[in-house]
């Protein structure tokens, strides 16, 4: 082996140290194709830690999207009920579009029915007023009649009262 400056020998770990340098050389080019992937990888974990950075604010989110549809489930069950009152709610608004004409009516009836009073009250008044003078009458036709009566029971062969 030639002389290296000075050097008339290598020591045998350097020559085995020069021997692996073809390897190392090796391992170092898959290490920088393998560590050139690093700078993608760190690109997307901070891509990762900008997305999970909203995870609160989701979070917040969906518990709001929870009470929503807490409060959609309740307002669910009541338009349900009201579905179900329909088909009578319209049968009432069929009903109530009749009221008018119906309140009309109502209040001609009334108008009538006050005449048929008034008429009546004349004559209760009238017949109050022919009770009086029927009452006069049987009064003065049983003044009449009493003497008539004693006279009645002195005739001979009546029976007597019990």
């Amino acid at each position: 082996m030639p002389s290296l400056g000075g050097l008339s020998a290598v020591p045998g770990d350097v020559l085995e140290a020069v021997r692996m340098i073809p390897q190392i050389v090796e391992n170092t080019r898959v290490m920088r194709e393998h560590t050139a992937a690093l700078t993608r990888v760190a690109d997307s974990l901070d891509r990762v830690a900008a997305d999970t950075a909203a995870l609160p604010g989701l979070r917040e989110d969906m518990a709001g999207v929870a009470q929503a549809t807490r409060v959609l489930a309740g307002m669910d069950a009541r338009m349900a009920t009201i579905e179900e009152a329909m088909p009578v709610l319209v049968e009432v608004q069929s009903h109530l579009a009749k009221l008018p004409e119906i309140m009309v009516r109502l209040d001609e009836g009334i108008g009538r029915l006050e005449g048929g009073i008034g008429k009546l009250s004349e004559l209760m008044e009238r017949i109050l007023t022919a009770l009086d003078g029927l009452n006069a009458s049987v009064d003065t036709l049983q003044g009449a009649v009493e003497p008539m009566a004693r006279l009645a029971s002195r005739v001979p062969g009546q029976r007597k009262p019990q």
